[in-house]
């Protein structure tokens, strides 16, 4: 089955962590969370003040034998900005898409994408990506294709808008890892939207 890894800090947007991490159980992927730079070692404090405790507290911990077939970076400003601000995950984004595996960001993570190409870019490509509206500018700025489609798949790269596009943005991963029957068969019991 595949393996997810899914970063959490503090000012991590809730519902842009639990979903892909409730949807992708459901779809039989192995998740582990892993916490970023957290002021508390035991979990971390996320936008709307719930108390998220991660399998491992720590990026550092597991960064260099990380073998997951997708890296997730949910939104939330403060979240996202400390993911920016760790060399560990700049290098950890870099590694998984050097390596040709999937990478997933939602709401304002994809600024994690911008500023990984920025550090060091290398032979990888800019892709045409989405985002929340708050940080579409910077993103645009620097050099990236902006859609405004609630979820983007490009190469290897899939992001997502917000919060609200969160269960889409699960959904989607799923099928990109575990294939359309396994999407569908998530998706029949949790009784998405219509929209979806």
């Amino acid at each position: 089955m595949p393996t997810a890894l899914i970063l959490i800090a503090d000012g991590t947007e809730e519902i842009e962590f639990v979903t892909p991490y409730d949807v992708l159980i459901r779809a039989g992927v192995t998740v582990k969370s892993v916490g970023v730079n957290l002021k508390n070692e035991s979990f971390a404090v996320c936008s709307r003040n719930v108390r998220i405790l991660p399998d491992e507290p720590s990026i550092d911990k597991i960064a260099a034998n990380c073998d997951a077939d997708i890296l997730i970076l949910p939104g939330g400003g403060p979240g996202a900005k400390a993911f920016c601000d760790s060399d560990t995950v700049l290098k950890l984004v870099r590694q998984f898409r050097d390596s040709g595996k999937w990478v997933g960001a939602i709401c304002a993570g994809p600024t994690t994408l911008v500023k990984s190409y920025e550090k060091e870019a290398g032979g990888l490509q800019k892709a045409t990506i989405t985002s929340h509206p708050s940080v579409e500018k910077e993103i645009r700025d620097k050099g990236w294709s902006y859609s405004s489609e609630r979820v983007v798949v490009d190469g290897k790269i899939v992001t997502s808008r917000g919060p609200g596009t969160s269960l889409l943005f699960a959904l989607t991963i799923v099928e990109l890892l575990c294939g359309t029957q396994k999407r569908e068969e998530v998706a029949g019991p949790m009784i998405p939207p219509a929209t979806l």
